[in-house]
This record gives C-alpha cells, structure tokens and sequence, in this order.
C-alpha cells in the first residue's frame, strides 16, 4: 500500500511512476510528481518503482487570469 494525496492507495507497488501517472490522471504533462518529499524528474518516472509505504503527491498546475 502507498500514500497517494494523503490516501491509502492499493495494488500501486511495484509499478512505476509512470504507470502511477497514467492510470490516475489523464493531463500527464500538467502534473509533477514527489515521492518521499523530493520531485522526481519527468525522464526518471518510468525508472523509479513505488514501494511499499510511498508517499507520493501528483501536483497539478492550473494557468488562468
């Protein structure tokens, strides 16, 4: 079980950031992801495999005036 937004989230182990992004939100390129506290670089999320009791925050950037 990971932490997803401050929620328990199930069968999200082992998969990758990449896989976290896609399945939970659907405007990937206006969304930054931190895990464990640290943002992870976008070239790096189909390399960094969530673990067991993960943190992770997916932060969305809204433009507007």
């Amino acid at each position: 079980m990971i932490i997803l937004n401050g929620e328990q989230t199930a069968n999200m182990v082992g998969k990758t950031l990449a896989d976290l992004l896609q399945e939970k939100t659907e405007m990937m390129q206006n969304v930054v992801v931190e895990l464990n506290g640290k943002i992870i670089h976008r070239e790096e999320l189909a390399d960094r495999t969530l673990s067991e009791n993960d943190r992770a925050e997916l932060i969305s950037f809204v433009g507007g005036g």
